[in-house]
């Protein structure tokens, strides 16, 4: 696959505990995945970002690895993940991995050599300082024999890999990301890379692709590791897709990757336009926020960054790590929302359930999800009572909210569904080039957006009053003959 044709990609991520139960075990897995591989193939679908599924004491929902060339028995076997890249392969859809670049679980093997007492060939793999007393931030100590405490890249059970700093504040025990010894983190990586992509995976999500190289304020040095990783695994895999979890498309881009995500950030568009409320900052431009200006010029700067270097924004609906946007919008603004990131450049990211408007539960933490642990809940294929289809054994690993009330079978019934709405959508993106060109041309007046897209416009009403919107009519939110109602959006081919 040329890097042009990664504009096609259309993703929809996949938790693995949460998604289908083959076992009946209560967990999800990868022969479940691969039962419902059909749904994907028939919404449009053409790759799946998988969470982690490896070796895991599931500390941090799997991405705290301890083992990163094998799979957690509860997903099953390195046989059902082969399957898995051959089914899917076979439907034209790409398998994308996460790759959990920055950190370990407390109990990896290679983490465990560098914590022995005695030097090794392992000892300088992770980041450790020469003292045990001398606890610094994100410095932990007393856990091991090692003298000296290990430093972390997220949680305290995830020991940070050592690819150096950048600014050295201690040359005692820091080394510089240039320092030849780091280059084993480098090596590392690459063998996890290389080992997946042999087994058929298509390409990565890197996670906190940002965070590996240490005191690096700007990031540069973090980048120049990516440059010497990506320069690599590509002569080998020119074909492999690789998407940052950074949420910095300049950095991102010099660093190497094809694709950067809009995250739920307070301080970015995607997060004052559809999801700001009081919890955060306010409430978001589409219920009337007037900030209207720093939306504009964030959302131009994003899209005029990837046209520039030839790469892609990742559009999210939502992601394992934060609330879904049904919590947000009602079912009306949901369409206005789907044909924003549908008909935008980038690559669209769906995640599982969206597509039915499932809903974030208040529950407790599990598998360190926190707040988190109420957007992985089970996917509901059906209204059997009382696992939906997820499973027909044990209770789920999560329970079921009663207030997500649609099920896929329920949604695929409703011509009017939002399922079926975006399914329209992601026929009309593959169908129509414009939707997909790297360029658009965005303005506001009197808070009715336009997205000029080629010989297309989008159209979003959020005005207040209805508005006349002239051209042809592709797809529309809501009813629309020639006046476009508030709070509704519009796919017009432009009049000549």
């Amino acid at each position: 696959m040329s890097k042009r044709k990664f504009r096609d990609l259309i993703v929809y991520e996949i938790y693995p505990t949460s998604f289908a139960d083959s076992n009946n075990d209560g967990i999800g897995d990868l022969k479940g995945i691969i039962s419902r591989l059909d749904h994907i193939q028939e919404m449009g679908f053409n790759a799946v970002w998988l969470n982690p599924f490896y070796v895991s004491p599931f500390k941090d929902g799997g991405y705290d690895v301890e083992d990163f060339f094998d799979v957690d028995p509860r997903f099953g076997t390195m046989k059902d993940f082969t399957e898995l890249c051959k089914e899917a392969h076979r439907r034209d859809i790409r398998i994308i991995l996460d790759l959990v670049a920055g950190h370990a679980a407390l109990s990896n093997p290679d983490f465990l050599k560098s914590a022995k007492a005695e030097r090794n060939e392992y000892s300088d793999l992770f980041i450790w300082n020469d003292n045990p007393w001398d606890k610094g931030n994100n410095l932990i100590s007393g856990m091991f024999d090692r003298h000296g405490c290990y430093m972390v890249n997220f949680f305290g059970h995830q020991p940070a890999f050592n690819y150096g700093f950048n600014r050295i504040d201690h040359p005692e025990w820091q080394m510089s990301y240039k320092d030849k010894r780091t280059y084993r983190a480098r090596e590392y990586m690459l063998k996890v890379m290389r080992f997946w992509l042999s087994k058929g995976a298509d390409g990565f999500r890197v996670d906190m692709a940002d965070s590996l190289v240490k005191n690096d304020d700007d990031r540069s040095a973090t980048v120049t590791v990516w440059k010497w990783i990506f320069a690599r695994i590509r002569k080998e895999y020119p074909d492999v897709f690789l998407v940052s979890e950074w949420s910095d498309p300049k950095r991102s881009f010099e660093a190497g990757f094809d694709s950067d995500f809009v995250l739920d950030h307070w301080d970015n568009f995607y997060h004052r336009f559809f999801r700001s409320d009081a919890s955060t900052r306010g409430i978001s431009v589409i219920h009337g926020n007037n900030d209207v200006a720093f939306t504009l010029k964030d959302m131009r700067q994003r899209f005029e960054e990837a046209e520039k270097q030839k790469a892609y924004l990742a559009l999210i609906s939502g992601n394992h790590d934060t609330w879904r946007i049904a919590n947000y919008l009602d079912q009306d603004e949901l369409k206005v929302f789907y044909m924003f990131l549908f008909c935008l450049p980038g690559i669209p990211f769906i995640l599982y359930g969206d597509e039915i408007a499932m809903k974030t539960s208040d529950l407790p933490s599990k598998d360190g999800g926190y707040q988190r642990t109420g957007t992985r809940t089970p996917m509901i294929w059906d209204e059997r009572k009382p696992y939906h289809g997820f499973t027909m054994g044990k209770d789920p690993y999560l329970p079921f909210d009663p207030k997500n009330t649609v099920s896929v079978k329920q949604a695929k019934e409703d011509e009017d569904s939002l399922y079926h709405f975006i399914c329209r959508l992601i026929a009309l993106r593959k169908k129509i080039r414009d939707l997909s060109d790297p360029h658009v041309d965005i303005s506001e007046k009197n808070r009715v957006f336009f997205f000029d897209r080629g010989k297309h416009q989008l159209i979003m009403n959020l005005s207040g009053k209805k508005y006349e919107a002239k051209g042809k009519m592709i797809i529309a939110s809501a009813a629309f003959e020639q006046y476009l109602p508030a709070g509704s959006a519009v796919l017009i081919r432009k009049e000549n």
